[in-house]
């Protein structure tokens, strides 16, 4: 009886070894899936994550089984900085947003959220308007506003 169990559990691919991916994403992959996680914490813990530690609410919610955890943090990081800078993240949280609810934000589609910084550190924050990266990235600086549009960070600017 073990033989047969054996043999469709190799057809099935039990017994492959697990083959991990790489993460290939781009900014506007990145900062969509971000949005996505800061959505759910919002969901479970009843307001957006405190600014401080926006990352460290934001990752458990973006690591996937198919990607080993420096794929996956890619997508917590600026793609213009993967290979540049490594160490380097580059999105940086709207202090403004800091422990409230999303609903409670005016202008949800002029009001960045997450957004290109010039700060490169995990869980950076600030002012969107103070961190804009200057000279811009190469693609262009980016944001995802409260409601979850990805534009250009200096068209939402005032």
């Amino acid at each position: 009886w073990i033989g047969p169990l054996f043999l469709t559990a190799k057809k099935k691919g039990f017994l492959d070894p697990e083959i991990k991916r790489n993460y290939e994403g781009d900014s506007l992959t990145n900062l969509k899936d971000i949005h996505t996680a800061l959505m759910l914490y919002q969901e479970s813990e009843g307001q957006l994550p405190f600014a401080d530690s926006w990352m460290d609410a934001t990752w458990p919610r973006l690591q996937t089984g198919d990607m080993d955890e420096a794929q996956a943090k890619r997508k917590m990081k600026s793609p213009s900085l993967w290979e540049e800078n490594p160490q380097a993240y580059g999105y940086a949280y709207n202090e403004a947003a800091s422990g409230v609810y999303s609903d409670d934000i005016p202008e949800p589609d002029l009001t960045p959220l997450v957004f290109d910084s010039r700060d490169l550190t995990w869980n950076a924050f600030g002012n969107p308007a103070q961190l804009a990266p200057d000279p811009k990235r190469p693609e262009g600086n980016f944001a995802v506003t409260v409601s979850g549009n990805v534009v250009k960070l200096d068209s939402i600017l005032k």
